[in-house]
């Protein structure tokens, strides 16, 4: 359930993208999933408050980024070899990070989180394509379209 909640998270991410992006000319925001559960280091200034848990977080602490969680690409990291990226969904579980919490991540992991985002895409993609095969003439009428 927790993958379907993220790949729903992701597809409205999706239309709202350039909004997350730096500036307009930056071509490298991307949606990914964490690829595993890990502690992280808050960069956000002034740090973080975690509504949830009606706690702080201050610039420097740390958190917990749960996998599969939704993040965003945001620009390189403080120093090679790292992504700075930023948590892109509400915090639903006690302990975690909060909303838009930003954070540096090694970029090999970074791509391994990129790479299982594509493949969600295209496994969704691969499903409304049968749906619409299944469908047939319906398809319009489900979804809305006047012929």
């Amino acid at each position: 359930m927790r993958r379907y909640n993220s790949l729903c998270l992701a597809f409205l991410l999706a239309s709202t993208l350039p909004a997350l992006a730096q500036s307009a000319t930056d071509p490298g925001a991307e949606i990914a999933f964490m690829p595993r559960t890990t502690s992280v280091t808050l960069l956000n200034d002034g740090g973080k408050y975690v509504a949830i848990d009606l706690k702080h977080i201050p610039q420097g602490g740390t958190c917990r980024m749960d996998q599969d969680a939704t993040i965003v690409r945001v620009g390189p990291g403080a120093s090679e070899g790292l992504t700075r990226v930023r948590y892109a969904a509400p915090q639903i579980s006690s302990g975690g990070c909060p909303f838009l919490t930003m954070f540096d991540m090694p970029t090999a992991d970074y791509v391994a989180a990129r790479a299982a985002f594509k493949e969600k895409e295209a496994e969704a993609s691969r499903k409304v394509d049968q749906l619409k095969k299944d469908l047939g003439d319906k398809w319009d009428e489900v979804t809305g379209k006047k012929s």
